[in-house]
């Protein structure tokens, strides 16, 4: 099984040490197999608004997952897929956030991953992604 987290799994690891505890276990054992999108990158980065937070970002988060290659963005599929779900579901005017969800489901999707997330809003995304599989933080280690 491969997985990817959600930037909300990153945020609160961040703000809250006992969540930070909880990233670090499970990726303790399933960094192997566990692959970060750009969109969490961005959306990561766009969000550190300090330089200490953005050494933190980089030095604890990011240079793990590009270190190994486990950076992965979105194909043109996916990003036409995402467009056609928010046309058909007439959200075209949803935010960036709700935007890069959809996004993140689609490319989830295409390559078998399992998102890890806190949003419980990857929910209504089921429906519209069909075959997404979602984890709310966080899966037992098999």
């Amino acid at each position: 099984m491969i997985y990817t987290l959600d930037t909300n799994v990153f945020v609160d690891a961040l703000r809250q040490p006992l969540e930070l505890d909880r990233l670090k276990a499970f990726l303790c054992w399933a960094l192997p197999s566990t692959v970060l999108s750009s969109i969490v990158a961005a959306e990561l980065t766009a969000g550190a608004r300090t330089e200490k937070t953005r050494r933190v970002l980089d030095d604890v988060f990011l240079k793990a997952f590009e270190l190994r290659g486990r950076v992965v963005a979105p194909s043109t599929a996916a990003w036409r897929r995402t467009g056609a779900i928010l046309a058909r579901t007439g959200t075209t005017g949803l935010s960036a956030s709700r935007q890069n969800d959809a996004l993140l489901a689609v490319q989830a999707r295409e390559h078998g991953w399992v998102v890890v997330t806190r949003d419980r809003d990857f929910q209504t995304l089921i429906p519209l992604v069909g075959g997404l599989r979602v984890a709310l933080p966080f899966p037992e280690r098999p």
